[in-house]
């Protein structure tokens, strides 16, 4: 992993040239096909996983099989940060193109953090982000239509994965709607009824097979 790679990392930032290259010393490089699982609910918890590129997503699965799209992550995410806490993995990650991973192992991580101080505390920051962001969405969840839901994750992905143009915000995932379901916890149908009602108010479109969205427009839609 070069180090200017090393440094842009949300965990690295901060660090110095010669605890960069200690970092990439600890790391290897996979490959991943689109659909391949790169770990699956149960396996061991034994590596911090960085992407580099293509697309990642984490997935939650019930006892009975049902699926549910936690996050879809993009370039320089970091996954499976709950290593360290939990002996086995609580979800599953599958590439959502062709992946290309950075693999921390567990121990690695541990004399990381235990000899790099901004290592630590960029760790510490990243585990309360994504706690506080659990907490706001867990709070979504439960006392919001599912119509607003929708629009906040749409806000959401033009936020993390938009590309403005002309025309609005253009989300580059080829997202179903059974995709869009998985990611607020409801149905397809409910889903599709509530994609109409947004086009027909003109806060969506569909673009190349990419969705389109009128941010202004759907953000007031929000609020009110």
């Amino acid at each position: 992993m070069p180090l200017s790679v090393t440094t842009a990392v949300e965990l690295f930032q901060g660090i110095s040239e010669d605890e960069a290259r200690k970092v990439a010393s600890l790391c290897s490089e996979r490959k991943y096909r689109k659909g391949a699982a790169i770990f699956s609910k149960g396996d061991p918890c034994d590596a911090l996983f960085i992407l580099k590129s293509g697309k990642v997503r984490i997935l939650s699965l019930s006892d009975k099989g049902t699926e549910t799209i936690v996050h879809i992550l993009k370039e320089g995410a970091i996954f499976g940060e709950l290593l360290l806490s939990e002996e086995k993995r609580a979800f599953t990650a599958v590439a959502g193109t062709e992946a290309l991973v950075t693999v921390l192992p567990k121990g690695s991580l541990v004399e990381l953090l235990s000899s790099i101080s901004t290592v630590s505390r960029n760790f510490i920051r990243l585990l309360s982000k994504r706690l506080a962001k659990v907490e706001v969405d867990f709070g979504d969840f439960g006392h919001t239509w599912s119509y607003n839901r929708l629009a906040k994750v749409l806000l959401r992905l033009c936020d993390e994965h938009g590309k403005e143009t002309p025309a609005g915000i253009v989300i580059p995932l080829r997202l179903t709607h059974e995709d869009l379901a998985n990611l607020i916890g409801t149905t397809r149908e409910t889903v599709t009824t509530q994609m109409i009602r947004f086009r027909r108010k003109g806060l969506v479109k569909r673009q190349d097979r990419f969705i389109v969205v009128n941010k202004p427009r759907l953000e007031e839609f929000v609020r009110s």
